[in-house]
């Protein structure tokens, strides 16, 4: 296994970095390095670090085009001491924070996003709006109006189309077997306003040293993922950005209590 080509060392290279990162002993990897299984340290750590760039400048040219929606979630890591003395008695679970960016598909475009300003006209927080100028909040059976569900000649909405092509093609593939002669006569179900199947690369940020646990954490966690992805405050540039990124919105996705926690954080 062992090759003096540089182009040639893929498999030792794919393997040092495993070795990074479950924390292989120094001395571990320098051995099989010799052996020729891997790349040395030094070799990884040029392998880590260029890595890192890339994605750096990946997730910033990403968040320049306003059109990335951001996620990201608590993690635990355990950073056990190797020598245990009286001294290191604290504790070495570390609450931190991992964040994903992915770009927005199915054709959005900037000025799908250019709402900010009509979402604050009508938002409750803003103290310069009266509530009479407040539309109410909808619910779930606003939802049942977005689309329209028109009858056709026999009487039978898109709801009860599919329930219908649903209870035939139970009945073909688990009922008895007389029903199995129909499985050619039995269509695809009826499409509406089909979603296009789409690949969408997601970016990994750096993770960060930030608990979101708390309002505070949630806040810290969102500006530094903005950070990462070269957005800011416009008013800390000199002079300001060509595009004013406080006219649009920017999506963000987390857990069951990261909406609560930003919305006290707005309140």
């Amino acid at each position: 296994m062992q090759t003096a080509n540089q182009k040639s060392n893929t498999f030792q290279s794919i393997f040092g970095i495993f070795l990074q990162s479950v924390h292989a002993p120094q001395k571990v990897i320098e051995t099989l390095s010799r052996m020729g299984i891997c790349v040395s340290v030094d070799s990884i750590n040029t392998a880590v670090l260029s890595l890192s760039k890339e994605a750096h400048h990946g997730i910033s040219a990403l968040g320049q085009t306003l059109l990335a929606s951001y996620a990201y979630d608590n993690f635990d890591v355990d950073l056990k001491s190797t020598v245990h003395t009286v001294d290191k008695s604290e504790d070495t679970l570390k609450h931190l924070t991992a964040g994903l960016l992915f770009p927005l598909q199915h054709g959005i475009t900037l000025n799908d996003l250019r709402c900010s300003n009509a979402l604050w006209e009508t938002s409750p927080l803003n103290p310069q709006v009266e509530s009479v100028d407040i539309t109410s909040k909808k619910g779930w059976k606003d939802l049942l109006t977005l689309h329209p569900d028109p009858l056709n000649e026999a009487g039978l909405s898109m709801r009860d189309r599919f329930n219908a092509w649903k209870i035939l093609s139970d009945l073909i593939e688990f009922g008895p077997t007389y029903f199995r002669q129909f499985k050619d006569r039995l269509r695809h179900p009826e499409s509406v306003e089909i979603i296009p199947s789409t690949k969408t690369p997601i970016l990994a940020s750096r993770a960060m040293d930030i608990s979101n646990s708390t309002v505070s954490g949630n806040i810290n966690s969102v500006l530094e993922l903005l950070k990462q992805g070269n957005i800011e405050d416009p008013a800390e540039y000199n002079p300001p950005p060509a595009l004013d990124v406080s006219e649009y919105v920017t999506l963000f996705h987390g857990n069951l209590g990261t909406g609560e926690r930003l919305q006290a954080a707005l309140q």
